[in-house]
């Protein structure tokens, strides 16, 4: 195994908002999965099932019902940064890859841990091999999350997804158009920023937590609106 490789591959991925619309062949979208398919899970509950999406009005649906989500979201949060929501893009990605979650499976895990946050722990480290997978065969994902509300309840009704399941995250996938995301005004500071990792110095402790490095209530909404994708001030 190449460490180099593969720490390439990490540093190389990134969330992608806008896609091409070449179509994606099967055979690549089946190795995407199969990656998926060999993730750690929680008690080793593999609690994972996929919904491959490629019908244009059905993923045309899809985002019409998670948009609606996202007006009272801004009346709710007007300093998030909405702009570089997925979702309300889902449609232009090629193919969309359900992660649905069987809430079940829970029975798997210690009564006196928080059940459904092992499941999501599961299915969000599924979701990363995923992506982890599509770069290294030159494709583009990127994090679109419903969990819960009307959004999630209709998107499981249009695709026949039984009650039992939770529809944790939908993966766009595609080829990046990068022409359209370097015009877009709004996705500028956003790829300003994704770069950015802290350095391994500051979030690394040996045998006990280093207080000098604990960062005040300052420090972090300083980093907050300095640092991050989802809290940019407008002006």
């Amino acid at each position: 195994m190449d460490y180099e490789g593969l720490l390439e591959l990490i540093r190389y991925r990134r969330s992608v908002r806008r896609f091409r619309s070449d179509p994606v062949p099967g055979e690549m979208v089946e190795k995407v999965l199969e990656a998926a398919r060999h993730a750690p899970s929680a008690g080793n509950s593999q609690p994972w099932e996929f919904v491959v999406v490629e019908d244009p009005e059905t993923k045309k649906k899809m985002s019409r019902s998670i948009v609606s989500l996202y007006k009272e979201a801004k009346r709710r949060d007007p300093t998030f940064n909405f702009k570089v929501a997925v979702q309300p893009h889902l449609f232009t990605a090629p193919v969309l890859i359900v992660i649905c979650g069987d809430r079940r499976l829970q029975e798997a895990y210690p009564v006196l841990l928080r059940r459904n946050v092992l499941l999501r722990q599961s299915l969000a480290v599924c979701a990363y091999a995923m992506q982890l997978a599509a770069t290294s065969l030159g494709l583009a994902t990127a994090w679109a999350t419903i969990q819960g509300g009307p959004p999630e309840a209709e998107v499981r009704s249009l695709l026949g997804i039984p009650d039992v399941y939770t529809v944790d995250h939908i993966m766009p996938l595609g080829y990046p158009d990068t022409e359209k995301e370097s015009k877009d005004r709004f996705l500028r500071p956003v790829k300003q920023r994704a770069p950015f990792r802290r350095a391994l110095q500051e979030i690394v402790h040996y045998e006990h937590y280093d207080g000098g490095k604990f960062r005040t209530d300052e420090n972090v909404e300083e980093f907050i609106w300095s640092r991050t994708v989802t809290r940019i001030p407008s002006h």
